[in-house]
């Protein structure tokens, strides 16, 4: 039976296995379990190894903090491809517009339309890194030409593509 074995420092420095805590630490950060990180990932299940986490006190419960922060705000920093941003008697209609013109093309894609006054904005996607928007941002260049990615804080973790 495997073993992983990962110390952390009060100052959240990772001695072994960086690179592994930190996919832990953004996948159960985010979780809406009710179990610790620890606990969760020091469960035994029948045919996988083992991991033991050595943590001095306290980060559990500034894991448990940052994900009631990430609950009460909804969403967290992500990015989304603008199709369309503009003000003005018009503004309305040509979002629609723009949100039919889209849906025509890709029925099965997530779009939002949202008004923020003065502004109204039809967005695309949701995506944690911007890297990842840029293969539909080269797609949709064709059909809108002034298309850009921009970062968006209110992205549902469930949400991402």
């Amino acid at each position: 039976m495997a073993s992983l074995i990962i110390f952390v420092a009060s100052n959240g420095i990772v001695m072994k296995h960086t690179t592994v805590l930190l996919i832990l630490f953004v996948i159960f950060a985010f979780s809406a379990k009710s179990q610790s990180l620890v606990e969760e990932v020091q469960q035994t299940k029948a045919g996988e190894g083992v991991v033991t986490i050595h943590q001095e006190e306290g980060i559990d419960f500034l894991l448990q903090t940052q994900t009631e922060v990430n609950k009460r705000k909804g969403g967290v920093d992500g990015y989304r491809i603008q199709l369309y941003s503009g003000s003005g008697p018009k503004g309305k209609r040509q979002a629609l517009d723009v949100k039919t013109k889209f849906l025509e093309e890709f029925p099965d894609r997530n779009i939002s339309t949202t008004y923020n006054p003065p502004f109204w904005r039809v967005r695309v996607g949701n995506y944690r890194h911007k890297h990842e928007a840029l293969p539909l941002l080269s797609e949709l260049k064709t059909l809108f030409p002034n298309c850009y990615i921009v970062k968006d804080g209110n992205v549902k973790m469930e949400s991402f593509n």
